[in-house]
């Protein structure tokens, strides 16, 4: 059995635990950065969990523990950045969406890796259609907001505008995600930001 996948020992003390769970992280990291390498060089179809755990210097049975399945590692960077936004609103049901956004946003800045970032875009690349699947993903995560800014604008969720308030909203928070490879944003950037998905807030609640 793979060593990760052994239960805590009740006789361990604390800090052990905590070393777990970093060298599970690393491995994670690795496996993942590996897997969209060579979804990248080689293509994702013609990619096997076999080559990624030989280039890791892992069993494969070590990448399905971490991955079930390849789309797993191709679609692992926007889901989890898909999932943090799920996660902030879900903390929050009745917050205010304005402040739930901007510190999702910060968050990003906080976790924004060029490198990770530059993998994806080359494996999306080569396999436009992992673009479209991760595309999807993170759009799920998105209809949060919209449901939210409904709330927010008093606005049936059928309403026509609400559906371009919506779009506006996701397409300027997935082109300021993008624009963070480039070694993150400023403070000023976030701003302008923010005070844009404001003024989009204000319009919609002006009906």
């Amino acid at each position: 059995m793979d060593a990760t996948a052994l239960p805590p020992s009740a006789d361990a003390p604390a800090p052990r635990t905590g070393l777990r769970e970093r060298s599970r992280a690393k491995r994670y990291a690795l496996i993942q950065r590996t897997g969209m390498r060579l979804f990248a060089e080689r293509g994702y179809a013609a990619t096997t969990i076999a080559d990624i755990a030989e280039a890791a210097e892992v069993a494969p049975r070590t990448v399905s523990g971490y991955f079930p399945s390849k789309i797993d590692i191709a679609t692992s960077f926007a889901d989890s950045i898909a999932g943090r936004l799920t996660a902030a609103m879900n903390a929050e049901p009745d917050g205010d969406l304005i402040t739930i956004l901007d510190t999702w946003l910060a968050q990003e800045e906080e976790l924004a890796d060029p490198e990770l970032f530059a993998l994806a875009e080359a494996m999306h690349e080569a396999n436009p259609e992992l673009k479209a699947i991760s595309s999807a993903h993170v759009a799920e995560a998105g209809e949060y907001a919209g449901a939210a800014l409904a709330a927010h604008a008093g606005l049936p969720e059928d309403h026509f505008m609400l559906t371009i308030y919506s779009a506006a909203i996701k397409a300027v928070l997935a082109a300021y995600i993008g624009s963070l490879r480039h070694a993150g944003q400023s403070r000023e950037a976030h701003r302008k930001v923010m005070d844009f998905l404001q003024g989009i807030f204000d319009a919609a609640a002006k009906g």
